[in-house]
């Protein structure tokens, strides 16, 4: 508990070092208890409030002032007084820290896998890789990967031999975030489903998300088929019959952002033709995921809602094509930056369980966060999950899962996007080692790109092991190059040619002694 006789003195105390438009007005004084309770009582209106010691001193001022007039934009009025903006803001201001603390770093241990780091022959000036599909689409007998490239706005498949490549594309998809596989029109060729944003930065009132249907033909090419368009953002997008009546409906992640999100699916009515169903209205949605919750039978979803939310929820099919919403796990506070969510049976007891990461710092402060990292969520039955930790890492944004080791048990790769990359002892790729009883030890993966969300495990070499294979995403030349006042990249990039785009790290047998 806080001693607020003394807090409030220190309060005071910082309050004349605040810059001059923190110190706005000059009102009554208030007690720290005063201040905590205005805070709970504003920012608790639309998600838990944040501890000071969350961000940096120096951000708080901005950030708060910038909330207070997001409030009023969507109360129609204003709905804090200068008065309490200003105390808010002191209270944040004079109890959080100059700068967060940094993460330690990681040595591996002297025993661990070894990587070797092939690099594509493909460069670029920015690349923006987004998703990377292991998936055999032409019933070949080597690696073939599914390229989602924000970048080229393509979607490419890269055939993949121990020692050589060919990447051909296949369409050109605005924004393409994520793709499925599946054989969509039940003909017996792999069909692939592309989510595309429409617009990578945030639109300004502009619906351009879509759903598309890559339909494979005859000749092992590809034909566009719009399933859906003229929404928010869209980052993810599932074939699966969802009412039982026998063919395929697409389950629909719509992120949105200045325009509404929510969680969808299309009724699929046969002849081209579909029908969007609702499931929640919620902006900031990352996934669609099938899973029966209740052991009922019939399909159910769960979904990680990132902005304000930071929320795992659920959705129950109830039978009549209707869905009930569950929350199963909410983070404490709304900075965590929830960035992406997996279904693995990670204990190996036949159930789901819930693999997160967190570690995006790409909205009104910038800096990696020392609470970024990777968790689980261990399905114990009966809507319940029980949260356990499994390490920090700045900038987690993908994770894959697999049996590194070859030990039985399932080990995690997770890769950053947001780092101090100018410290040579950070790293963008590590993986967390299995002991078979959840136990999780990290090591790192050296001699891997700056900044990486395009993430799999695939055999490549055929030597049994799986490797990691990997495309950078460089959200730091994106940060740099950003244009605020006109939304939109500058058009030029410095020091940037031959950037690498995809990576695989060959997992050799031998082991580093």
């Amino acid at each position: 508990m806080f001693n607020f006789t003394l807090f409030g003195f220190i309060f005071f105390a910082l309050l004349l070092c605040l810059p001059k438009s923190v110190q706005a007005q000059e009102s009554k004084p208030k007690t720290i208890k005063q201040i905590i309770e205005l805070t709970n009582q504003y920012c608790g209106a639309c998600h838990a409030p944040p501890a000071p010691q969350l961000l940096p001193k120096r951000s708080w001022p901005h950030i708060i002032q910038t909330m207070a007039e997001m409030a009023e934009e969507n109360f129609g009025k204003p709905f804090i007084s200068e008065e309490h903006t200003r105390d808010i803001t002191a209270y944040y201001y004079g109890t959080s820290p100059a700068e967060l603390p940094k993460l330690p770093y990681h040595s591996s241990k002297l025993k661990n896998r070894q990587f070797k780091s092939t690099s594509l022959k493909s460069h670029s000036l920015l690349p923006m890789i987004t998703h990377i599909k292991a998936a055999n689409l032409h019933n070949t007998n080597h690696s073939e990967f599914i390229i989602s490239d924000i970048e080229a706005n393509k979607i490419s498949i890269l055939n993949l031999q121990k020692d050589s490549y060919v990447e051909n594309v296949i369409a050109d998809i605005k924004t393409p975030t994520h793709t499925s596989v599946i054989d969509y029109d039940q003909d017996g060729k792999k069909d692939i489903i592309v989510a595309s944003l429409g617009l990578f930065f945030t639109p300004q009132g502009k619906r351009q998300g879509k759903v598309t249907l890559l339909k494979q033909l005859e000749n092992g090419e590809f034909k566009k088929e719009v399933l859906l368009e003229n929404v928010g953002r869209v980052t993810e997008a599932k074939a699966l019959d969802i009412d039982g009546d026998g063919d395929l409906d697409v389950a629909i992640a719509i992120f949105g952002a200045d325009v509404p999100g929510e969680l969808a699916w299309l009724e699929n009515k046969g002849q081209g033709k579909h029908v969007k169903h609702t499931l929640m209205k919620a902006t900031g949605a990352l996934n669609i995921s099938p899973i029966d919750l209740n052991n009922d039978g019939l399909i159910d979803f769960v979904s990680l809602i990132t902005q304000q939310h930071e929320l795992v929820a659920g959705l129950i099919n109830k039978g009549d094509g209707t869905f009930k919403k569950v929350r199963l796990f909410q983070a404490n506070h709304p900075l965590v930056g929830f960035t992406s969510l997996k279904l693995v049976d990670l204990d190996g007891d036949k159930d789901l369980d819930l693999l997160m990461t967190n570690g995006d710092a790409n909205d009104l402060q910038l800096d990696p966060k020392p609470y970024h990292g990777i968790q689980w969520l261990e399905n114990k039955g009966n809507l319940t999950f029980e949260y356990r930790d499994i390490g920090r890492f700045y900038g987690a944004v993908s994770s894959a899962v697999g049996d590194l080791d070859k030990d039985g048990d399932l080990d995690i790769v997770v890769s950053s996007w947001n780092n101090y990359w100018e410290d040579p002892n950070r790293h963008s790729v590590i993986w967390y080692e299995n002991d078979g009883k959840q136990n999780f030890t990290r090591h790192n993966v050296p001699d891997t790109p700056k900044s990486v969300t395009g993430l799999t495990l695939a055999d490549v070499t055929q030597n049994g092991y799986l490797d990691i294979i990997v495309g950078s995403f460089r959200m730091d030349l994106l940060k740099q190059q950003y244009d605020a006042e006109n939304n939109n990249l500058k058009n030029h990039l410095k020091n940037t040619k031959n950037l690498t785009r995809i990576t695989v790290m060959e997992n050799l047998k031998a082991m580093v002694d």
